[in-house]
């Protein structure tokens, strides 16, 4: 399975549909979203954009959390694991976050396979141990070349995109 991966959006909705159009032409049919979506708008585009589910994480910049996790309810095929995220996908088992520092306690621990954060703004991947430990960098475009990640759950690897 191959799972497109983003994060920092900070409404960037016109980076956002050209990452959703690349991951959807590359075969992606699930994504990952590990925060700073921003506004509501942004999170009504990309569930109306991704013809796929999605789980996702908050940032630090959505400031309306409650009415974020009300929305998540209304869609298809979408869950909003509030900070932090434990999920299946695939065989595989990955864990969400914002945060570089909780990413990588969480990876220290063994249990992932993978653990996807964002935050930074940068794109990079590390392995500790068995587990793969990774930031896709941001779609905004503002600290560094707007990008996502492409991971696939079959070898647990991980490919960077930039737009």
């Amino acid at each position: 399975m191959l799972i497109a991966l983003m994060s920092d959006i900070h409404d960037n909705t016109t980076n956002l549909l050209l990452a959703l159009a690349e991951a959807e032409r590359m075969g992606c049919t699930h994504l990952l979203f590990t925060g700073d979506m921003a506004t509501l708008s942004t999170f009504r585009t990309l569930r109306e954009e991704w013809p796929h589910g999605i789980d996702l994480v908050f940032g630090n910049n959505e400031f309306d959390r409650r009415t974020f996790m009300q929305l998540a309810e209304q869609f298809h095929d979408t869950c909003h694991h509030g900070d932090t995220a434990d999920i299946n996908l695939a065989g595989r088992r990955i864990y969400l976050t914002h945060y570089p520092h909780i990413a990588a306690q969480a990876a220290q621990i063994g249990l992932y396979d993978a653990v996807f954060f964002g935050h930074t703004h940068f794109a990079e991947q590390h392995t500790c141990g068995k587990t793969l430990l990774a930031n896709p960098g941001e779609i905004a475009g503002v600290r560094s070349a707007p990008g996502f990640a492409v991971y696939n759950t079959q070898d647990n690897s991980l490919t960077h995109h930039r737009l």
